[in-house]
């Protein structure tokens, strides 16, 4: 389970391996901004979305960056709390053990 800190030098790592693929690296983020933005569904639910992915797939990084996202664009403690449980009822235990590093963040946050 990542801290907030830990998770920023990842994406911060994460953004100079994509910067330094080139016309790669630029293809990939574009695609990841693009697939963000709002449309069928607004940004926020796009990242709780996301958010149960990573819970289900384990993606420590990806939990925590779409989980603070999410938040910054609005997510509640309860949604966030019943995406979690969605994600565990996808992933099982794997999932829900994963959700105490957004309980943390969500505590780290004052929200919880």
């Amino acid at each position: 389970m990542y801290t907030e800190k830990e998770h920023d030098k990842i994406r911060d790592n994460f953004f100079d391996l994509l910067n330094a693929t080139g016309k790669i690296g630029e293809t990939f983020l574009k695609h990841y901004e693009l697939t963000y933005e709002d449309g069928a569904f607004d940004a926020k639910t796009k990242r709780i979305m996301a958010m149960v992915g990573a819970l289900a797939a384990g993606c420590d990084g990806c939990i925590i960056g779409q989980a603070k996202r999410a938040i910054d664009l609005g997510a509640t403690k309860e949604e966030i709390i019943e995406a979690c449980m969605i994600a565990a009822s996808i992933g099982g235990t794997m999932a829900t053990s994963k959700a105490a590093g957004v309980v943390q963040l969500l505590k780290d946050k004052g929200m919880f």
